[in-house]
């Protein structure tokens, strides 16, 4: 079976002694495994940078009735997002988005062109963003909760106590809920810091042994 689709780049791993393989969301077949040969090695004239986190590419791709992972054949970019590895705090924002789309992804296995049409755009927006964009990671683990059927319709949501609606927490947090597009709200470290751990409190209470997002140390150091 041969597939040609596009896909965003979640994250990969090594394998053997050349070899990657690498997880993506596609556009037509959902959360796929895809391996690809020889890419590490000295030899391969394929670069493994087209592989960094929420790119974008083009796939032509083939899998046997036997396997459960596709045979990467051949790849084309189509957005690159150098930005992501240039700036720290945007490395350290995708490094925080692609485990929380690793945790929650395994389960979307067919296609969902809302979810791909939503991850693709965000990624070109943030990408886009040259500064102000240091509660973009808020916004998108809120606007992406709706993708897995629980949407974040409100504040009281979030907060398991009553909050003061005049305190800078509620105020933050309701007006990224409010926005369907990505405004920056001027905060501190702090608070994106106890933002961000109410919307994995809420993630954890609605998927099964969601765990540990180890990538929340990081941020905290980034953004201290």
């Amino acid at each position: 079976m041969i597939i040609e689709t596009e896909g965003i780049v979640i994250n990969y791993f090594k394998y053997k002694e050349s070899s990657i393989i690498i997880k993506i969301l596609t556009e037509e077949y959902g959360f796929q495994s895809f391996l690809l040969n020889g890419v590490r090695s000295s030899r391969s004239k394929k670069s493994i940078g087209s592989f960094q986190s929420l790119n974008i590419l083009e796939l032509v791709a083939h899998k046997s009735s036997r396997a459960n992972i596709y045979w990467l054949n051949e790849f084309k970019s189509l957005h690159l997002t150098p930005s992501f590895q240039i700036d720290l705090k945007k490395s350290a924002m995708v490094m925080f988005c692609t485990e929380l789309l690793s945790k929650t992804l395994f389960h979307e296995q067919t296609e969902n062109r809302d979810l791909y049409e939503f991850l693709k755009n965000k990624i070109i927006n943030f990408d886009q963003l040259k500064e102000e964009f240091e509660s973009f990671h808020i916004h998108f683990s809120i606007k992406y909760a709706r993708y897995l059927g629980f949407l974040i319709q409100s504040v009281e949501c979030l907060l398991p106590f009553k909050e003061n609606l005049s305190s800078p927490l509620y105020i933050y947090l309701d007006k990224i809920i409010r926005s369907e597009n990505y405004i920056s709200e001027p905060t501190t470290g702090t608070l994106r810091s106890v933002a961000l751990k109410h919307i994995i409190n809420y993630y954890s209470r609605h998927m099964e042994n969601f765990g540990e997002i180890k990538s929340l140390k990081v941020l905290s150091q980034v953004f201290k």
